[in-house]
């Protein structure tokens, strides 16, 4: 948790936004299966909408540092709670007067929002038309558990529901006139116009509440990669991943590891080579699978860097597993 300056006029951040564990698990997938794998085309697509998806909230989040807010306010970003299920918000405000719930999207081509049935259809610049989950659909949604969340604490608090598209060239067609929608570059406007309404909570209240939900945070704990059929671990390329060049086959030499494409020397490439096989298995990590994915024959060397490494270690000696 993250509280920035409280004067008036300053971005106040309670939550900061994580990394995307997804978007990790598909780098993962990009780097350890081989190309010519039936599903590579597929994790390329879904890697693109990931960044796009994260690149969006990014502008989000920049503009929110340069709006100049003149009402108190917390900003909490990716909200995970659970009502009757699990929901997630990209950014919640909470102002003395209500709570605003912020839906980010970066969707390139035309969107078309149907209401019978509720649908929106994505029309790329290629000709491609795909049917969706409509965002109006999701942000009512998320309105309808986060109010049963705040009822189940016997909170009454306004929602206020609001679209962010993240660049003017997104076309948005047949949105509700009810419906506040705006690009990223008109947040700062937004919430420099936004009406200020009698007050609810104090700042105590909503700190309280703020607390409230990051205690309440449910934590998405996805399956191992390899858990889904598509992704054998029997595919997946052993050796050491060098950064520079996105090549796998990384040499040691004199407590290095070289890169015989690039040349780069690294001393902690094994690390993220490491993380990739728990991403993909789930299971300890053992110095027999150390060396056969750091492609090394040397015992003592697997042991003394994994035992450098920031993991939990069971048993001792050659019953030695490690887990993140």
């Amino acid at each position: 948790m993250v509280c920035s300056n409280q004067k008036r006029g300053m971005p106040v951040i309670w939550k900061e936004r994580e990394e995307s564990r997804t978007k990790e698990e598909l780098e993962v997938l990009l780097r350890r299966l081989p190309k010519r794998h039936a599903q590579y085309g597929q994790v390329e697509k879904d890697h693109y909408v990931e960044v796009a998806g994260q690149a969006g909230e990014e502008r989000f989040d920049h503009y929110y540092a340069r709006s100049q807010v003149t009402f108190p306010h917390l900003m909490l970003h990716n909200v995970r709670l659970s009502s009757f299920r699990a929901f997630q918000m990209d950014s919640v405000m909470i102002t003395q007067w209500g709570i605003y719930v912020f839906e980010v999207k970066n969707m390139n081509g035309r969107m078309l929002f149907n209401s019978h049935p509720v649908q929106m259809l994505q029309m790329k610049e290629d000709g491609t038309v795909i049917g969706r989950k409509s965002p109006l659909e999701q942000m009512a949604e998320n309105e309808w558990l986060l109010e049963e969340w705040l009822r189940e604490r016997e909170i009454l608090f306004p929602l206020r529901s609001v679209l962010v598209l993240s660049y003017s060239k997104q076309i948005a067609e047949n949105v509700p006139a009810t419906q506040p929608i705006l690009f990223s570059h008109q947040l700062p406007r937004f919430l420099h116009t936004l009406p200020v309404e009698k007050a609810i909570f104090n700042l105590d209240e909503m700190k309280a509440l703020a607390d409230m939900m990051i205690a309440s945070l449910v934590h998405f704990t996805p399956k191992p990669i390899c858990e889904n059929a598509r992704y054998p671990i029997e595919v997946m390329r052993r050796g050491v991943w060098c950064a520079a060049c996105d090549r796998i086959g990384m040499v040691r030499q004199y407590g290095n590891w070289c890169c015989p494409g690039c040349g780069v020397l690294d001393k902690n490439a094994h690390v993220r080579t490491i993380r990739d096989w728990f991403l993909l298995t789930g299971e300890p990590m053992t110095n027999r699978l150390g060396r056969e994915i750091l492609c090394v024959d040397d015992r003592r060397l697997v042991t003394r860097l994994l035992g450098g490494m920031d993991l939990n270690k069971n048993g001792s000696f050659k019953d030695s597993s490690y887990r993140l």
